[in-house]
């Protein structure tokens, strides 16, 4: 995520000189667990009936049930069926029945018109003792306003809590860079690729969006000025904060878990160094390199260490460190062999760390723990760098050279890799935490 050893060092030829002494290898040498064994869990059986819609509500209830649906199946945790045909949210159904047909879980819903908008009603049955697991109304803007669909992915959250015990996260975003004409911008899409929104029109080179943990602000550098200056942007106001413009370079932002500090790339005495801002505190330096760089910081959930890369020892690795304390290595190194670890991004949710590194001279994704341990690779096809970890901490977006380019999505625990916006010039994607949550009261009667 955000490292300019690995995308933003063809994106810039002033990054590979300031950061990346070392040239790029055609080989690498990485002792990694190469095993992509990916075990299908018994994932319990999901169908979603359409939903009773009434005049004039009819698109709208289609809509809602084509948003939710989908949700559910990208939360990879359930196995969607699909209704008989013909069959109608307000036919008399039974439970049993559907169980038998691989339905554990039957949906039902209802949208009705209200002042502004829409109602939702959702009502969840477990067919397996016919019993009521979630009956609620949410509220629904118009269709053509554009929070409707972050409105319905929020109650698709809710679905997901009333099963698991935990909200999904569908109402989240993925902010990435696109490459435009003489330009690089940074946008913002929908946890499934829809609404995508343009956050700068700078005409100039936008790098490494990173979002607040409130989700409120994206950090981010721009050389719009003509050199890399490090930006906060609001995105309610669209106004900028300067963070830092100091000379040389400020890149690779990420936010504290508090979002009391942040933590970058800056250049200090010729190097580059891992520095954290705080609006009380100002700069503080981390990392103290002697011709070597350090980049790329990324918080531990706790907000106590912060993992990075550095290349003290030649080519890029990973390291873990405490503010004040010593840089431990993480990724695995081999005197004498080539190895190529970039773009950590630590799991919201855990001790995992998702990297990129080099399989053959392919970037490839692995994850490795934090406290240490073999590295595991998750992908094979294609080219794929600048993992970020969706906000459940088993989903992770990523760049990649497949099928055409684009950035994708892969769950972790499944294997299953799904496409969240297609085509060449997309990179350095972010993952939002949650936006939204589901909001109402309780159904009358439940």
């Amino acid at each position: 995520m955000r490292s300019p050893f690995g995308t933003l060092t063809r994106l810039l030829g002033v990054l590979l000189a300031l950061a990346l002494p070392c040239a790029l290898r055609a080989q690498d040498t990485v002792m990694v667990q190469l095993g992509l064994t990916y075990q299908p869990g018994s994932e319990p059986g999901f169908l979603v009936l359409p939903f009773a819609g009434g005049s004039g509500t009819e698109a709208a209830a289609n809509t809602a049930r084509q948003i939710v649906r989908q949700d559910l199946d990208f939360s990879d945790r359930f196995k969607m069926q699909d209704p008989p045909p013909g069959e109608r949210a307000a036919s008399p159904w039974d439970p049993a029945a559907w169980k038998d047909k691989g339905a554990d879980w039957v949906l039902t819903g209802e949208v009705t018109p209200r002042a502004g908008g829409y109602s939702l009603r959702l009502k969840l049955i477990d067919a397996v003792y016919g019993q009521t697991k979630g009956d609620r109304t949410f509220d629904l803007p118009r269709t053509g306003d554009r929070a409707f669909r972050m409105a319905v992915h929020a109650a698709s959250d809710e679905v997901v809590r009333w099963v698991t015990n935990e909200p999904g996260i569908a109402a989240s975003r993925v902010a990435f860079v696109l490459q435009g004409r003489g330009s690089k911008e940074i946008y913002v899409a929908d946890w499934d690729g829809e609404n995508v929104q343009r956050v700068t029109s700078d005409g100039s080179i936008a790098l490494s969006p990173a979002w607040s943990p409130d989700g409120t602000r994206i950090a981010y550098t721009s050389f719009r000025s003509g050199l890399p200056v490090l930006y906060e942007r609001d995105l309610s106001t669209g106004a900028d904060r300067t963070i830092s413009d100091r000379n040389g370079i400020n890149i690779t932002p990420a936010y504290a878990p508090d979002g009391g500090k942040l933590a970058f790339a800056a250049t200090v005495e010729g190097n580059t160094e891992v520095a954290t801002w705080s609006r009380s505190g100002g700069l503080s330096v981390l990392t103290h390199g002697r011709r070597f760089d350090s980049l790329s910081p990324t918080w531990s959930p706790d907000g106590r260490r912060i993992a990075f890369v550095s290349n003290r020892l030649g080519e890029p690795h990973i390291y873990v460190m405490t503010p004040g304390g010593e840089p431990r290595l993480l990724s695995e190194y081999r005197y004498g062999a080539q190895g190529y670890n970039t773009s950590p991004d630590w799991s919201p949710r855990g001790s995992l760390i998702a990297y990129h590194t080099r399989v053959g001279g392919v970037p490839q994704l692995a994850v490795v723990d934090a406290a240490g341990g073999r590295p595991r690779v998750l992908t094979n096809r294609g080219s794929n760098e600048d993992p970020s970890w969706g906000p459940d901490g088993r989903h992770l977006v990523f760049a990649s050279d497949r099928d055409g380019g684009g950035l994708f999505v892969l769950d972790v625990l499944s294997g299953r890799t799904r496409p969240l916006v297609r085509g060449r010039g997309y990179g350095l994607p972010d993952w939002s935490p949650v936006l939204q949550r589901a909001s109402s009261a309780p159904s009358a009667g439940r």
